[in-house]
């Protein structure tokens, strides 16, 4: 378990590189993806404090929101329309109600499907398919929650949720990639994720 969040810091401290080179231009498009990642990218970092701190319920629950971040990046760039992202930055500066009137995780992901690239929303589309329930159950406190809490993670359980939030990881990287504009950066998080590809789920190796 040690190693592998070892290695995952490795891994984090590449990826989190890229957005020190921030987003191509101020367009409301291109910041509204930016901020997600990077709330993407504080929910991967938190995930794997808790889990070193054997806090494993709430690294859990906070998976999903790391997923919720990443497919509302990609989706905002990809798949909403322009009256849209204007509507959320505008709700965004006030705070509106309306900001919350927004699709789930689902309808952005079958948005995305002949817009963003393929492989991206085959990733998200598996991890929705794979994960999304037993997720729910532990932020809604569910049956997992009450078995798992109870008798005790293993550690094979940990290293996956470990694993897919890097996944996550990898998957918020490249977006950011894109927004900065520079080509040569998203070919760099081709080769990052070869490096570490100890770290990263199977889907992504």
């Amino acid at each position: 378990m040690d190693e592998l969040l070892e290695k995952s810091e490795a891994l984090n401290s590449e990826f989190s590189r890229i957005f020190d080179y921030g987003p191509v231009d101020d367009s409301n498009r291109i910041v509204a993806s930016w901020i997600m990642c990077s709330v993407a990218l504080e929910h991967s970092s938190s995930v794997r404090q808790l889990a070193m701190n054997g806090n494993y319920t709430s690294a859990i629950c906070l998976c999903r929101s790391q997923f919720e971040a990443i497919t509302r990046a990609t989706w905002l760039f990809y798949a909403a329309s322009d009256k849209k992202i204007d509507n959320t930055m505008a709700n965004a500066k006030t705070l509106s109600n309306t900001a919350e009137q927004k699709p789930n995780n689902e309808d952005m992901i079958k948005a995305m499907a002949g817009k963003a690239p393929e492989q991206a929303v085959m990733m998200f589309t598996e991890f929705r398919d794979v994960q999304w329930r037993a997720l729910n159950s532990y932020v809604h406190g569910g049956i997992h929650v009450l078995q798992r809490h109870g008798a005790g993670y293993p550690e094979q359980l940990i290293k996956d949720i470990i694993k897919s939030s890097n996944g996550l990881l990898s998957m918020t990287a490249m977006m950011a990639a894109i927004l900065t504009g520079n080509q040569v950066i998203a070919k760099d998080v081709s080769q990052i994720q070869r490096r570490h590809e100890e770290c990263l789920p199977v889907l992504l190796t």
